[in-house]
């Protein structure tokens, strides 16, 4: 199986954020799924840019989708914000013929074509769909049993359904179940589907605080391992963000590992926490790491 990968624009530029990369091409590798990556990729211009100019944006998101168009393959993102622009082309497109003509002619100034034939697909969705639960298992080299965690799904792969067209886009469960494939505990805990408040930061950075603070004493209650993340701004928040809420209202006992979805898939799987990057990441991970320690299969890399 052959697809094309459009990073994102966060992913590759965040030190906490090279581990999303790394573990998303080792797992995908591993599962025997061939990415390419599309040639000089840019910026898909997120919803939030769409208030500056629509069409500009679209076009931009468009962009991609046709350099994937010419390579002939259907588009995979790890980006919940770039899976969100992609479908919203599709969807415009679609939709507004006069919306189409107008990004036809931005693309044209680039020597570009959209026809709308590429199907953005997110990594996540992608694992459970089209890879699937029984696959996934017979990889595995390490048993997580015994690790519990929190997942976050963020806002920005699930809603709005009519775009999306996840199919479990209300209180879904389909990465739990991934997760717990694995032989981790998915816990379900209050504010585990609630916004993390990363798209406040520089409106209002004082409620974008309390929002996080909110979610990280939720998943503090719960007392998991670690939180896993799917968003990558997601992940920002609550890695980053954590010490920021510590220090800010004095939590003592604040000290949640965050990973990102794959790198969870990328140690049942056998890979190093180093070679996933979750060294780079400013929560520490080293407690969850400990709690993983000798628990790998005979035959299965640590």
């Amino acid at each position: 199986m052959r697809m094309a990968i459009a990073w994102g624009c966060l992913v590759p530029s965040r030190r906490s954020l090279i581990g999303y990369e790394a573990a998303t091409r080792k797992v995908l590798e591993h599962l025997g799924v061939e990415i390419v990556d599309i040639p000089n990729e840019t910026c898909c211009a997120p919803f939030w840019m769409q208030s500056l100019d629509v069409t500009t944006s679209l076009a931009l998101a468009a962009r991609n989708l046709a350099k994937a168009e010419q390579m002939g393959l259907d588009l995979l993102t790890p980006c919940s914000g770039c899976f969100h622009s992609y479908k919203r082309v599709n969807h415009t497109m679609e939709k507004y013929p006069g919306m189409k003509q107008r990004i036809q002619e931005i693309l044209r100034s680039a020597r570009l074509r959209y026809e709308g034939t590429v199907d953005a697909r997110h990594l996540v969705d992608f694992l459970f769909t089209d890879i699937g639960m029984d696959e996934i298992k017979s990889k595995m080299v390490r048993d997580l049993e015994g690790i519990d965690l929190g997942l976050r799904y963020g806002c920005h792969m699930l809603k709005p359904h009519e775009l999306l067209n996840i199919e479990y886009s209300e209180r879904p469960i389909f990465a739990d179940q991934i997760l717990e494939t694995l032989g981790a505990t998915s816990k379900q805990y209050t504010g585990r589907h609630r916004c993390c408040g990363g798209l406040l930061r520089g409106t209002d950075d004082d409620l974008a605080d309390e929002v996080l603070r909110d979610r990280l004493l939720d998943a503090n209650a719960a007392g998991v391992d670690s939180l896993v993340t799917v968003c990558s701004l997601c992940h920002i928040q609550h890695d980053m963000g954590q010490r920021i809420i510590k220090n800010k209202f004095d939590i003592e006992d604040l000290a949640i590992p965050v990973l990102h979805y794959p790198q969870v898939l990328a140690l049942a799987f056998g890979f190093s926490p180093k070679e996933i990057g979750l060294q780079q990441h400013t929560a520490s991970t080293s407690t969850l790491v400990a709690k993983l320690r000798g628990e790998v299969k005979e035959g299965g890399g640590a």
